[in-house]
């Protein structure tokens, strides 16, 4: 049986980017945790995202670069990843992410102590943004 030719989506969704305000039990504070990981999965490492992350008043900008191997050089499955927290965010932010300085993804969202809200989405987009940590 023939099977028809698979058609390449335009801007497929390559990264999940999580936006969830995380306890630190330590200081007894809540930060807001931003973790960029890789949709598809690698089969040899466990690959690090090299993000260039800039926080100006209300904008906060990724700059995705491309992928380092792990220095620890034992094998894993996964996705590559990249983590950062901020402290003190409040309010509506700009949240910009650049890939390659070619593509630009600009999404607008709500932070506050308990919850992210997603405001506003692109149209055309390779990342997905979500507040749940089950989803990410």
């Amino acid at each position: 049986m023939k099977q028809g030719k698979r058609v390449k989506p335009k801007f497929p969704i390559e990264y999940r980017l999580l936006i969830t305000p995380k306890v630190k039990e330590r200081e007894k504070k809540i930060v807001t945790l931003f973790a960029l990981r890789t949709v598809n999965e690698f089969t040899n490492f466990r690959y690090e995202i090299i993000v260039e992350p800039e926080v100006n008043n209300h904008t906060m900008l990724f700059k995705i670069r491309g992928l380092r191997a792990p220095q620890v050089t034992i094998p894993a499955v996964g996705p590559a990843t990249f983590s950062a927290e901020y402290d003190g965010l409040n309010g509506s932010y700009d949240v910009i992410i650049s890939k390659h300085a070619k593509y630009e993804n600009k999404f607008t969202v709500n932070i506050n102590k308990e919850k992210i809200v997603v405001k506003e989405i692109p149209n055309k987009r390779f990342i997905e943004i979500v507040t749940d940590e089950n989803e990410w």
